[in-house]
């Protein structure tokens, strides 16, 4: 991808837009233990001359995906920017499989109580609506985070 700014604007833009921390610890459930110290500026990652890793800055609702890359000048006005968006581990995985377990254990506990068949009816169409939202969810906030680092660093 090409950034219609050079590479000077570049780094200065990464460094006006990302408070510096490990990526990995926003992506997560647990980034709710990280409130204290919340800025304003939309990334949260690592960055040097070359390579870059961001996140989205969000502590309530975490972004599970990272954008990697390297910066590389082109010309005087134009910078190349290899990236891609990668998922989060353990955010990920939390999000992509969590409901589903939730649904074979909640059954089980339905089952192992004897529970009418009316709560099954009642709970798993509830269940069902989480893993859609969350695989909803995902998609929105992969797109969103891509989104968001082209407007900024003016990428085509």
């Amino acid at each position: 991808m090409i950034s219609k700014i050079n590479i000077t604007e570049f780094t200065e833009r990464l460094n006006k837009n990302t408070k510096l921390g490990n990526p990995k610890i926003k992506g997560t459930p647990f980034a709710v233990l990280t409130i204290s110290g919340e800025s304003e500026k939309p990334f949260f990652g690592t960055f040097d001359k070359t390579k870059f890793k961001l996140t989205e800055n969000a502590t309530l609702f975490p972004t599970p995906f990272t954008i990697s890359g390297e910066i590389n000048p082109k010309s005087d006005t134009e910078t190349e920017i290899n990236y891609e968006v990668l998922p989060i581990g353990f955010g990920y995985y939390w999000l992509k499989y969590m409901p589903i377990i939730g649904i074979f254990v909640f059954n089980l506990i339905l089952y192992t109580q004897s529970a009418p068949l009316k709560a099954y009816q009642i709970m798993n169409p509830i269940m069902f609506s989480f893993i859609v939202f969350s695989r909803f969810y995902m998609w929105r906030k992969k797109n969103k985070i891509e989104a968001d680092f082209k407007k900024i660093f003016e990428i085509e």
